[in-house]
């Protein structure tokens, strides 16, 4: 199955919930509480995100996490790629993996990498502004030839 894993689900409604917050700062408790997610790993997940820049950190007693970047600068594949690293459907298009004894006949690979291909572009094209505003995205039909 593929699917998004709980740290980019969790980063997305964080970063989504720091954009409401109009340039003021929340901490992780409160992000947690609101967005209904495990404030351990939220905590983890925000440093990740602060260290790409998406975010920094706001120190004192009414400190926490603020948006350095609008949410149309933020992409789907960006969160992505700093969460869970590259995307890849299937493993012999993990680079310098050679450990598939099929591989040399294998009649799947070349389309698989062209699907890969087109799920890394729809991450880099959706901005979580799109999310936000909960349109719609094009998909354009997948070819794989």
């Amino acid at each position: 199955m593929i699917k998004v894993n709980k740290k980019i689900e969790y980063g997305v409604l964080a970063l989504l919930y720091l954009n409401s917050k109009e340039d003021k700062a929340a901490s992780v408790r409160e992000m947690a509480s609101n967005c209904g997610v495990p404030e351990a790993l939220l905590s983890k997940v925000m440093q990740t995100i602060k260290n790409v820049g998406y975010v920094s950190a706001v120190y004192g007693n009414h400190g926490g996490y603020k948006l350095t970047k609008t949410l149309e600068e933020i992409n789907l594949l960006g969160i992505t790629l700093a969460l869970d690293g590259p995307i890849q459907v299937a493993d012999c298009l993990k680079p310098g993996n050679e450990t598939c004894p099929a591989k040399q006949s294998c009649t799947i690979v070349d389309p698989m990498n062209v699907l890969n291909q087109k799920i890394i572009e729809l991450f880099q094209t959706t901005s979580l502004q799109q999310l936000s505003a909960q349109k719609e995205l094009s998909v354009k039909e997948v070819t794989l030839s």
